[in-house]
């Protein structure tokens, strides 16, 4: 073991199954190989999307049958941490509307330092004259867009006329040095390996970012005039840039305001029989409402008042009455970095009730439930594991200071798998302990809670990579208990690291170091956030998603243990498919 007592370790590990935290699994529900790590490589680098597997409704302390809508009534509040979203809350949130009575979209243009657009760009329109704002949409296997929206990610197939129609016209070199300073990106568009249609996708550069090029020449062939190389990396065709007069700018995705810990507002849609309408108009005539069915998360862009009714309006564009939304509080907790683990004693471990995670934790004056309480923790106190009782069953913190073992989210640094090099970036998640550690080598600089996979849907055992990075992601999916649907919003931070299990942020639990997904690793939004930055392959700036290569491979994950059985009864699951988008 690395900076921790190796017959500590021992003798806790020596101790499970009398302590009662074998974890009671016998194998994960989906792992995948035959316990050889190596097997567990195959989604490195491929193009395939994946089929996400997740809870969107985690805090299973108020199930949803605690809200209830009642016609034009109001909404009944559960005791969930959730507040009716008013819209004296969000002030700086309402919308602004135009001559016809519809919201004036994309006024939330890209704002410099001084406060000023960095452009003044038109909306895009689809293919129905709405405006596509500046959605860009997860790709598939060929680059084509996994909603059908009309918006095209991937370079669109050029018409051919006169000489080059049909030639095969091969490539080469054309002068490429615009009076510009900078090339703004027209629309979010997939970068290119080489200049070429069919080259593998490097990732995502988001629309109105302002990249420089390299170089003075571009690349003309059959499918595009002049396919520019962009820094850091990739290309992308002309067609898609346009020369500004401004100097490059590109900026962090996703979007943060001052103070947020998630970008933008999420919300919960409760009661029964809720619609959603696709335009103000609508929604104030009350037509053509889309009948939401399951548990649905929404991203809320703006508000704007319709008589005494307050309406919000999605990223996705449509309108839901403010009644219906229960606003998610994203929670702030965060770990410890290399600076405070220098400083926290060889072997520490927080301080949480695995039965009641929000309670006090007991501190007695000796090994024994039937002991004298000396005091009480609040929960999620880092504090220090000195001595295993000889039962197993309790851990001293300090003289005469004993915790009871299930009360401990132990951080037991360890050595790197052989085929980490030396130095690299990866990361450590433990089960049992509900932890994750990153490390740089052998030397870990970074440790957390997460909430794994619940009983029956467990995070799979193994040694993966991460194959593709979102900097947001829709997840969507059917088959849950009770046949229900679900949709969860724009997923901040998210990586997959083997098929469709990722690390992500979830904005709507506070509840880490409880098993609480369908297989994902969950994060706090911090967290999520410092290891998306972290974590290879790295995510240039401005860009939106990107690819794990052979040039830039991605981070090393090693799954271990098994998360212990919460006491309910596991429900079971069907992973359904899924999209998954990154605006």
């Amino acid at each position: 073991m690395v900076a921790t007592s190796e017959s500590l370790y021992a003798a806790w590990q020596r101790t499970r199954a009398d302590a009662g935290t074998d974890g009671g699994s016998e194998v994960s529900a989906r792992r995948s190989g035959d316990g050889d790590p190596m097997r567990r490589q195959a989604a490195v680098g491929h193009g395939e999307v994946p089929a996400l597997s997740i809870d969107p409704a985690l805090d299973e302390s108020v199930p949803p049958e605690d809200d209830v809508f009642h016609g034009d009534g109001d909404v009944t509040a559960s005791s969930e941490q959730l507040t009716v979203i008013p819209d004296t809350q969000h002030p700086g949130e309402e919308l602004v509307l135009g001559p016809d009575g519809e919201p004036i979209e994309d006024s939330e243009s890209l704002l410099g330092p001084d406060g000023e657009p960095l452009d003044d760009t038109e909306s895009l329109l689809g293919p129905d004259g709405e405006p596509l704002d500046d959605t860009e949409w997860a790709v598939g296997p060929h680059g084509e867009p996994l909603k059908d929206t009309g918006l095209v990610l991937d370079d669109a197939e050029p018409e051919r006329t006169g000489t080059d129609a049909g030639t095969g016209l091969e490539p080469h070199a054309i002068p490429f040095a615009p009076d510009a300073g900078s090339l703004r990106v027209r629309r979010s568009i997939v970068v290119r390996q080489e200049p070429r249609q069919n080259s593998p996708s490097l990732g995502t550069v988001a629309q109105d970012m302002r990249v420089r090029w390299q170089g003075e020449t571009a690349i003309r062939g059959p499918d595009c005039e002049a396919w520019v190389q962009i820094e850091p990396r990739g290309w992308v065709c002309e067609r898609y840039l346009e020369a500004n007069f401004r100097e490059p700018r590109v900026r962090e995705l996703p979007k943060l305001r001052e103070g947020e810990l998630t970008p933008g507002i999420y919300a919960r849609v409760v009661g029964k029989r809720v619609r959603a309408y696709p335009s103000l108009a609508q929604a104030r005539a009350r037509r053509k409402g889309v009948l939401l069915k399951g548990s649905v998360t929404v991203q809320l862009r703006g508000q704007v008042r319709i008589r005494r009714k307050t309406y919000w309006r999605t990223t996705e564009g449509q309108y839901l009455e403010a009644r219906v939304l229960r606003e998610y509080r994203p929670s702030a907790f965060e770990g410890v970095n290399a600076e405070a683990i220098a400083e926290l004693p060889p072997t520490f471990a927080w301080a949480q009730s695995r039965t009641r995670p929000s309670a006090s934790v007991e501190v007695k004056l000796a090994p024994d439930a039937k002991a004298a309480r000396e005091t009480v923790l609040p929960p999620r106190t880092l504090v220090a594991v000195k001595e295993l009782s000889e039962d197993g069953h309790w851990v001293s913190i300090a003289e005469g200071h004993w915790v009871a073992r299930d009360d401990l989210h132990v951080a037991w640094f360890t050595h790197a798998p052989p085929e980490v090099a030396p130095g690299s970036r990866w990361l450590d998640v433990d089960l049992d302990a509900q932890v994750l550690v990153a490390y740089e080598g052998e030397r870990p600089v970074y440790a957390t809670l997460i909430s794994s996979g619940k009983q029956g849907t467990d995070t799979p055992e193994g040694l993966f990579r991460i194959w593709i990075k979102f900097a947001e992601a829709d997840m969507t999916g059917s088959g849950t208990a009770g046949n229900e649907t679900y949709r969860v919003a724009t997923v901040p931070w998210t990586m997959f690291f083997q098929d469709d299990y990722a690390l992500h942020t979830a904005y709507w639990h506070d509840r880490f170091g409880e098993p609480m997904s369908h297989g994902c690793v969950n994060l706090s939004p911090k967290d999520a956030r410092l290891l998306y930055a972290w974590a290879a392959p790295e995510v240039p700036t401005g860009w939106s998603m990107v690819h794990a290569t052979a040039d830039t491979p991605g981070s090393w994950v090693r799954i271990r243990g098994q998360a212990r059985p919460t006491g309910k009864a596991a429900r079971k699951v069907a992973v359904a498919s899924t999209q998954v988008g990154a605006p």
